[in-house]
């Protein structure tokens, strides 16, 4: 086979067409349904994020299933005496 010139090459390279696509490669025609799109689709997310994810829905899956107590941990009172008392230090009028 002989070498071939810059004429020639540029006369191959305006002929040449590229062969189509594999059937598999292009999009499907018109829009998929949503149920489609929700059964089947994907949506890339980063690892860390999804780890950080995974781990709020253990810690609140966990919260979730913890036997609660019965008892509230304190015991509220009513206030019985609401008269007002001023309190001072006792080192506050000799610094002064």
């Amino acid at each position: 086979m002989d070498p071939l010139n810059d004429a020639e090459l540029n006369r191959l390279l305006r002929e040449w067409k590229a062969p189509d696509p594999a059937s598999s490669l292009r999009p499907p025609r018109g829009r998929q349904s949503l149920w489609r799109w929700l059964l089947t689709g994907s949506i890339p997310v980063p690892v860390p994020l999804s780890a950080a994810l995974a781990l709020i829905l253990l810690v609140l899956l966990v919260q979730a299933l913890r036997p609660r107590s019965e008892a509230p941990p304190y015991e509220f009172q009513p206030v019985r005496d609401v008269s007002p008392r001023l309190t001072r230090s006792v080192g506050y009028e000799d610094t002064h």
